[in-house]
C-alpha cells in the first residue's frame, strides 16, 4: 500500500472560492469542485497547483474557469462529514426547500449546499456556452483512477474521451447526489475518482485530469499546456488493463444499516473480479456474500459512510 501524505498541510486557505479565471464570451465554462468529502483533501491541492502554472506561465484560456471546495469545514477537521453527507444532500426535496428558504442552514453540510448552488446557478446564467462541472474525489480503496457519469448521450461521448473507465447506472442505486443533480438540470458532469486517499499517486493523477479536462473542454489549447498531452493522457491510463472494457453499470448496492457492524474483507481493489457467493465481508449477522458474478466497486475501508461496496457489470467488451 502507498505511503500516506498529509495534504492536509498543503492546502493554501479554506476559503469557497479557489480560483476564477477567463471570460464565459471566450468559449465554454468549466467549474472544478474539490473536497466534496473532507477526507479527500488531494482534488483541493492539485486544483491549486494547476491554477498556479496557469497563472505563473500566463497560459491563455478560451473560456472560464472556476474552481471552488466543497465541505470546508469537513476538511478543516479533516473527516468526510460534520452533520451529513454533502454528496447525498441534492434531492429535490432539498433543492425545493432551498428555493423556499426552508433549509436548515445550521446543519453543515446545508450551508455548504446553498453556498455551491449559487455558485452553479451564476454560472449557468452567465454562459452561452456549454458548461462543464467536475467534481474531484479519491476512494478508501487502492484504485485505478475512474470516472462516475450519467448514461446521457451528451455525459458518455464527453467521458469517452478519457483513458480510464466510466461507471454508469448510480443514479439508479444512489438519491442526492451533486452529479445527479448536475445531470437532471442539463449539463455535463462527471465525478472524478483518482485513486486511494492521501497518495501521491492521487495527486498526481488529479493534476493531470485537470489539465487534460482543460483541453477537452475547449479552454485550453494542446500546444500551450506546460507538459504533453500525452503525457497526462498516459499518467490518467497507466494503471488500467487494456484487456477491461471501457464503461461499466452498477448492477448491486449494499448499503450499511446502523449498527451493524459491517467490516469488509481485506484485499479487494476496486474493479476486481468476483464470483456468485464469494465472502466479500461481514456483519453481527454473519457472512455477507455476493449475489453476482461481476467486479467490486468502491470497498468501504473506512469508518464513515453508508455503501459497503457496489458490484459493477461490463457494458461491453467482457462476460460476466
Amino acid at each position: 500500500m502507498e505511503e500516506q501524505i498529509d495534504y492536509f498541510s498543503q492546502i493554501q486557505n479554506y476559503d469557497r472560492e479557489l480560483y476564477t479565471k477567463g471570460e464565459t464570451s471566450n468559449g465554454n465554462t468549466v467549474v472544478f469542485i474539490g473536497g466534496i468529502h473532507g477526507n479527500e483533501p488531494a482534488g483541493v491541492v492539485a486544483l491549486q497547483d494547476v491554477f498556479q502554472v496557469i497563472d505563473k506561465y500566463q497560459i491563455p484560456l478560451y473560456g472560464k474557469i472556476r474552481a471552488i471546495s466543497g465541505n470546508i469545514e469537513a476538511l478543516k477537521a479533516q473527516t468526510r462529514q460534520i452533520d451529513i453527507d454533502l454528496n447525498r444532500v441534492w434531492t429535490r426535496e432539498n433543492i425545493d426547500k432551498l428555493h423556499y428558504n426552508r433549509l436548515d442552514q445550521s446543519v453543515v453540510e446545508y450551508k455548504a449546499m446553498s453556498d455551491i448552488y449559487g455558485i452553479i446557478q451564476e454560472e449557468i446564467h452567465a454562459t452561452d456556452n456549454q458548461l462543464f462541472i467536475l467534481d474531484l474525489h479519491t476512494t478508501s480503496a487502492p484504485s485505478v483512477s475512474f470516472s462516475v457519469t450519467n448514461i446521457k448521450s451528451e455525459c458518455m461521448e464527453f467521458v469517452r474521451q478519457y483513458p480510464f473507465p466510466s461507471i454508469s447506472g448510480l443514479t439508479g442505486f444512489l438519491d442526492g447526489t451533486l452529479l445527479s443533480y448536475i445531470n437532471d438540470i442539463g449539463h455535463v458532469g462527471l465525478a472524478y475518482e483518482a485513486g486511494m486517499h492521501r497518495t501521491e499517486n492521487s495527486l498526481e493523477k488529479h493534476r493531470s485530469f485537470v489539465w487534460y479536462s482543460l483541453v477537452k473542454t475547449g479552454i485550453v489549447k494542446e500546444e500551450d499546456l506546460p507538459f504533453a498531452l500525452d503525457y497526462h493522457e498516459h499518467n490518467l491510463g497507466r494503471d488500467w488493463s487494456s484487456e477491461l472494457p471501457h464503461s461499466f453499470k452498477i448492477i448491486s448496492r449494499y448499503k450499511i444499516s446502523d449498527n451493524e457492524g459491517f467490516k469488509m474483507e481485506e484485499g479487494y481493489d476496486n474493479f476486481q473480479r468476483i464470483r456468485a457467493g464469494e465472502i466479500l465481508a461481514s456483519n453481527k449477522e454473519g457472512e455477507i456474500l455476493s449475489p453476482y458474478d461481476g467486479h467490486i466497486f468502491m470497498p468501504l475501508y473506512q469508518e464513515e459512510g453508508e455503501d459497503g461496496f457496489f458490484i459493477v457489470k461490463p457494458v461491453d467488451g467482457l462476460t460476466v
